[in-house]
């Protein structure tokens, strides 16, 4: 089973990431409700950016990451569509997890304002002020958001399937979790 199984730095990186998103969309939902006057929000604000910017390395690094190594074939019993459907997800997340802290990035820089770390290090603008454009990479940023939560939904709904409603060879979940396999 060893050979059907992710290596330890990609759950490693699967794992951090999964927290990383579920952090980041909780605080980015909360801070967007602040009144612009809350002292909170432009620390939130801040915080993040900073993750959001660790966020992308990683994402970047996982991309590298799952190119480099292979990944466990699928199990044989799924069906065709079943296989499709699973790497398109799989796709989309690693495109969404790429696109939605560019977004954000490109949207602090449209409104003219650096990207920074932690207040340490302001990152390059890569985009010049853009007020219009701004509110264009805004709703962009929501957009992809909503559309990474549906990706997550499909992706965590797949993956129960397939390990309580199909037969034992379809199991995925031990690829990624340290679960035995059902027999």
């Amino acid at each position: 089973m060893k050979e059907q199984s992710y290596g330890k730095f990609a759950k490693f990186l699967h794992w951090v990431m999964a927290l990383m998103i579920i952090v980041l969309i909780a605080v980015g939902t909360y801070m967007a409700g602040l009144d612009k006057a809350d002292p909170n929000k432009m620390l939130l604000v801040g915080m993040h950016k900073s993750f959001g910017v660790i966020f992308m390395q990683f994402a970047i690094l996982r991309v590298i990451w799952s190119r480099l190594n292979n990944s466990p074939k699928l199990p044989d019993v799924l069906a065709s569509w079943e296989k499709l459907l699973s790497k398109t997800i799989t796709g989309s997340l690693y495109l969404l997890m790429l696109a939605i802290p560019f977004s954000g990035y490109a949207m602090t820089n449209l409104f003219g304002y650096p990207v920074s770390l932690f207040g340490l290090i302001d990152l390059p603008v890569l985009f010049g002020k853009n007020t219009e454009m701004a509110l264009l990479a805004k709703q962009a940023h929501f957009l992809l958001v909503y559309t990474l939560m549906a990706a997550l939904f499909a992706h965590i709904t797949g993956a129960l399937k397939h390990r309580f409603l199909d037969k034992p060879e379809a199991d995925v979940l031990p690829r990624m979790m340290p679960i035995k396999p059902r027999i």
